[in-house]
């Protein structure tokens, strides 16, 4: 029999449309263990239309989002919960111990990686690792004394899909951005490090123990929906990516190894998504996300299918080894839709 699980967060572009992808549009072996029924909190949102039970919830940070959930196991009695949003991996690993079955997510403890640069930051210089510095936008002063422009100014903390994230070249670039910033905004500085082409988005998947599974690199190609912004400083282009990632997925030692044991040492208890770049011989993680992946629909369709091997570990006690995934392939992204009647819509 089936077992049901509920997705949130399933908008277009979201990490939840990527689970729902994940469970519901591989192969036919993971699609017949799973009744999957999709959430979001706007009745505009292509996931909810995708599968054939749906359900509306607050947002996070409602008061009433804890109770919702708790009428949803009921409702549609729920095996498990796989969060598809920043907000709602956060809350509901928080509160793990209110619900009887299990929330697919990683250990509260290391959210804050995911939700503050500087918490992000302190982690790796206290492991040891190379850090990319980072300034408080109101020591915009020390910044121009510290580093090279271009310069990238950002949110300290919910930077999912590179939200809020500018690339600045000048100072009066950084004058006009810096302006248009709301007061106490919490935004930081960091120098650009490293080039586009050396830049990766990294899986490191983990089970409810800790033991780990197996890691999957993208090599990123920032072009397309993958390319936010670039500027030319001299006679050199920089850019900055939308955090919709495409590109190479490739084999690479020296990568995986490191993200591997990062994700050992931070006690990393499910999925774990890491971006860096390489510069001089040395990886500099720039993210940190202990959720699942914007690319989590990608790396499912080549065998490296993280929710269905995770709700299986939860709920079936299943152990796993290294995936035989296929690697040395392209993945190139566009945008889906779905028609609905406006009669049909929640």
């Amino acid at each position: 029999m089936k077992k049901n699980i509920l997705i949130t967060a399933v908008g277009g572009r979201s990490v939840g449309s990527g689970i729902l992808h994940a469970l519901t549009r591989t192969s036919k072996e993971v699609i017949n263990r799973w009744n999957v029924i999709a959430a979001d909190a706007d009745s505009f949102s292509w996931g909810l239309y995708k599968v054939p039970e749906h359900t509306i919830l607050p947002f996070a940070s409602d008061p009433s989002y804890i109770t919702a959930i708790q009428n949803a196991i009921l409702k549609f009695n729920l095996d498990a919960i796989i969060p598809g949003s920043e907000p709602e991996a956060n809350i509901l690993s928080k509160n793990k111990h209110l619900f009887k079955i299990p929330i697919i997510s990683n250990a509260h403890e290391i959210m804050p990686l995911m939700m503050d640069k500087f918490a992000t930051t302190s982690k790796l210089k206290a492991l040891g690792l190379p850090t990319i510095r980072t300034i408080k936008v109101e020591d915009w002063k020390k910044a121009l004394s510290l580093f090279d422009f271009p310069m990238i100014i950002k949110p300290t903390t919910g930077t999912g899909g590179s939200k809020g994230v500018s690339l600045c070249s000048t100072e009066v670039e950084m004058q006009t951005i810096l302006n248009n910033l709301p007061s106490n905004s919490g935004y930081c500085i960091q120098p650009v490090i490293g080039s586009e082409d050396e830049e990766y988005t990294v899986g490191v998947l983990s089970d409810k123990d800790g033991k780990l599974i197996d890691s999957i690199v993208m090599k990123r190609k920032l072009i397309g929906l993958s390319l936010l912004d670039t500027k030319k400083v001299g006679e050199t282009n920089f850019s900055i990516s939308t955090g919709y990632s495409q590109g190479f997925f490739i084999r690479y030692k020296f990568i995986q190894d490191f993200c591997e044991q990062l994700a050992l040492a931070i006690h990393s208890t499910g999925p774990l998504n890491i971006q860096l770049r390489i510069h001089k011989n040395e990886i500099y993680v720039f993210e940190i996300h202990p959720r699942f992946s914007g690319t989590t629909t990608m790396r499912a369709d080549v065998g490296f299918n993280e929710p269905d091997i995770l709700l299986r570990n939860h709920l079936f006690d299943e152990k796993f080894e290294r995936l035989p995934y296929s690697s040395d392939v392209a993945v190139i992204r566009a945008f889906e839709h779905v028609i609905v009647p406006i009669s049909d819509m929640l």
